[in-house]
């Protein structure tokens, strides 16, 4: 058999320099190196490029992975790396990280500072090579398809190591002692113990460092901003803001509650609202209109509250049927629910509808609060309208079955648990809805996100030291990052947020043994998670230390020793018998009262789908969402099998609509008890799931207190291919959301949270 060369030549194909590349891509592994020899005969053909034949025994180990034989994934993933090396550098050594470097300035994608601040002999010895050989298949794919900085000529220039030490030394520029802390920062990424977000991990270190991932606005009821107040304080200056925003890879949950509704009194031109609707249509396609680069469409979230009078067109947004100028189907609606409509719905009472425009102040109360006003306006008559809560309830979940959509949010809960009720209100939450930060005209909410590895952790004391390097590379974003927005740059400053999560969650139950369907399993997170927030808070509280409290922590339910466990659901308390370490909680109330928070919020749970693709683990906090998985990419077809599997305990390994709903919910309220802000919870109902189910599910939510839901998922026994990313798509036995279903299990293209 003949190859062809790149200049046009043949010769003999060589099968020592076959054999000799396999044996190395086996080296060590669970694998038979004379089968993939054998499946990559069957590839060649005579007169094959050379370039083609590395892609065609990459192919063939990527094809042999399964659940009997998983080490075929890091068998491909060599094959891979070998082909990055070779292109990047036509080497199979790392080049000095200053020739990385020095390469990527030249080519205008690099800040000169990562040349200039460091001692860069101090960072080469500190790159672990080696490191490059924890990758899965798919997690180096997805870091070369999407992340690996190119040169002007798009060829790679940077490789795995240079790639984690760039995103270190990015947010390490402004550190007393940078090198120090790029090490330390290199040593956690390249470990794969925690990663940032995907903005993060695109734009650190480079000329554009927006690192964020999540913002969140309000709508004001005007056309254009009012004399005296900020010029996004409007409608089409919010929607302007969110498309700056969007420009920079920002995901946006907008508060649109404050519109006044179809038929609304104009004073200015003694007019009549058109209504709510029409506005998210012009948000809907600055959505799509501001794609990023071409990248992808921009990711808006529209929250409104259910008394808001347009709520039934609101419901019906994402409708395929019906009148498609009343349709927006490219954003995200979600309902910020209070606990007086699902009280009014239980009790199948009567609902009303208020003008938001008149009576403003329902809008800005929350609780019991909310109630005496909105019970005292319904008394004397000032409602447009009423109906049967039930009826509404059972609407808003018929549209949620069908479309996955509107999202259903508590506002109560969020307001009730927000560390920051001094100084505002949480008035939505983000595009995947594990962020709960105040918004006002004055302030729009940013959230920088990171998530820990559970899978790869050893013991409580490793994960402290994680989450103590974490939380300062988080903080580090605030000062770095780029905001394309005043408002949102002063609300960043001023509070500090940050939002750190995990990833892994579903590996490290079955590595520990435990099935997810128990009470093991409850028992067990309670204890993780209150080390997770433990450890997270005395972080902040020690970062204050060394460089100050946030400036509006005075007031704060943190200054009050008042820490997210003190507030959780009794509910949520009941699931377990955990109790947690009073002495050990009551010295870090005194320190933080003493010493202050760095961060006004510390903990979100985000969904992670593509940075836990990356670091080959189970996505947040989800069960399994398939064992094994069909993929295609442009060289064929190829398994993935669900890191859980490689423990050996197959029965633990249930996919996430073999779970049992209540029992996702019940740990979704243990774990809800310990984080002050949210987790992005996806709920899975089987086939046959009836509205009757589904009251329970959301019911039961908002009884053990979480904060928020995400996707209503259907099982269904329809295939349905999905793109995943570049050149990638996967094949499934379920049926999903019909449309931009971003951030979900079977399909990780959403980069605005991670």
């Amino acid at each position: 058999m003949f190859v062809t060369k790149r200049d046009g030549s043949t010769q003999p194909r060589d099968i020592n320099k076959i054999h000799k590349l396999t044996e190395w891509a086996t080296q060590g592994l669970d694998v038979s190196q004379s089968e993939l020899e054998m499946n990559a005969n069957l590839l060649f053909f005579d007169g094959m490029k050379t370039s083609m034949i590395h892609d065609s025994i990459t192919q063939a180990a990527a094809g042999l992975n399964n659940i009997e034989a998983q080490d075929w994934t890091f068998v491909a993933a060599r094959l891979v790396l070998l082909k990055l090396y070779k292109e990047a550098w036509n080497d199979i050594d790392y080049p000095h990280l200053r020739t990385y470097l020095v390469a990527g300035v030249a080519n205008s994608k690099l800040d000169t500072r990562l040349v200039n601040l460091f001692d860069l002999n101090r960072l080469n010895d500190a790159i672990a090579p080696e490191r490059d050989r924890q990758f899965t298949y798919i997690g180096i794919q997805t870091l070369a398809d999407r992340y690996l900085i190119r040169d002007q000529q798009k060829r790679t220039i940077e490789l795995p190591q240079h790639f984690f030490m760039r995103v270190a030394m990015g947010l390490s520029v402004l550190e007393e002692k940078p090198t120090e802390r790029a090490i330390e920062f290199y040593n956690v990424l390249s470990h794969h113990e925690f990663i940032n977000s995907t903005p993060t991990l695109f734009n650190s270190g480079t000329l554009h460092a927006q690192l964020a991932s999540c913002f969140l606005n309000s709508v004001a009821d005007t056309i254009t901003n009012d004399e005296g107040t900020h010029r996004f304080a409007s409608i089409y200056g919010t929607i302007e803001e969110c498309a700056i925003l969007s420009k920079y890879a920002g995901g946006l949950g907008t508060d649109w509650h404050r519109l006044r509704g179809m038929g609304g009194y104009i004073k200015g031109t003694d007019g009549t609202s058109s209504g709510i609707v029409p506005y998210l249509k012009v948000f809907n396609d600055t959505a799509v209109a501001v794609n990023q680069g071409g990248k992808r469409a921009g990711s808006f979230a529209a929250y409104i509250e259910p008394h808001h009078p347009d709520a039934f067109a609101f419901i019906d947004l994402k409708k395929e049927s019906g009148d498609d100028r009343q349709r927006a189907h490219d954003i995200f609606p979600a309902f910020w629910m209070n606990d007086l409509f699902m009280q009014r719905k239980e009790e199948k009472g009567v609902w009303s509808f208020f003008c938001p425009h008149t009576y403003p102040e329902l809008h800005e109360l929350y609780g019991e609060a909310f109630e005496a006003r909105y019970t005292e306006l319904e008394t004397a008559g000032k409602y447009v309208e009423q109906v049967s809560a039930m009826d509404m309830w059972k609407k808003i979940l018929g549209a949620l079955f069908e479309t996955g959509h509107p999202w259903i949010t508590f506002k109560d809960e969020c307001n009730r648990r927000n560390p920051q009720q001094h100084v505002g209100v949480v008035h939505s939450s983000n595009l995947c809805t594990e962020i709960t930060l105040n918004t006002s005209d004055d302030e729009t909410a940013v959230c920088n996100i990171g998530s820990v590895n559970m899978a790869v952790m050893k013991s409580t004391e490793h994960m402290k030291r994680v989450i103590r390097t974490a939380m300062r590379m988080l903080d580090n974003v605030i000062d770095i990052n780029f905001y394309g927005s005043d408002r949102a740059k002063a609300s960043n400053l001023r509070h500090r947020p940050v939002g750190l999560g995990m990833m892994g969650y579903t590996e490290w139950l079955v590595k520990n043994g435990i099935d997810w369907e128990s009470q093991e399993h409850l028992e067990a997170a309670d204890k993780l998670m209150e080390e997770f927030s433990y450890a997270a808070i005395d972080a902040s509280a020690d970062l204050a230390i060394e460089r100050g409290a946030y400036a509006t922590f005075p007031g704060s339910l943190w200054s009050k020793g008042i820490l997210p466990i003190d507030t959780a659901k009794p509910a949520a308390v009941a699931l377990t018998s955990h109790q947690p370490d009073v002495a050990k909680w009551q010295a870090l109330r005194n320190k933080v009262m003493a010493t202050g928070m760095r961060n006004s919020n510390t903990m979100a749970i985000a969904p992670t789908a593509t940075i836990s693709n990356i670091v080959g683990t189970t996505p947040t906090i989800e069960p399994i969402f398939l064992r094994e998985v069909v993929k295609k990419n442009l060289s064929g077809s190829f398994i993935v099998t669900d890191p859980s599997l490689r423990y050996g305990r197959p029965e633990l390994c249930k996919e996430a609509f073999e779970v049992d709903a209540m029992w996702l919910l019940k740990a979704a309220g243990v774990r809800q008890k310990w984080p002050d802000q949210a987790q992005s919870t996806n709920i899975f109902v089987k086939a046959n799931v009836k509205g009757k189910d589904l009251d329970v599910i959301y019911t039961t939510a908002w009884q053990l207190g979480l904060k928020t839901t995400y996707y209503l998922r259907g099982q269904s026994a329809s295939a349905k291919t999905a793109e995943v990313g570049p050149k990638v798509e996967i094949q499934a036995p379920v049926e999903e959301e019909p449309v931009n279903n971003l951030c979900s299990l079977d399909n990780p293209n959403c980069e605005s949270c991670q």
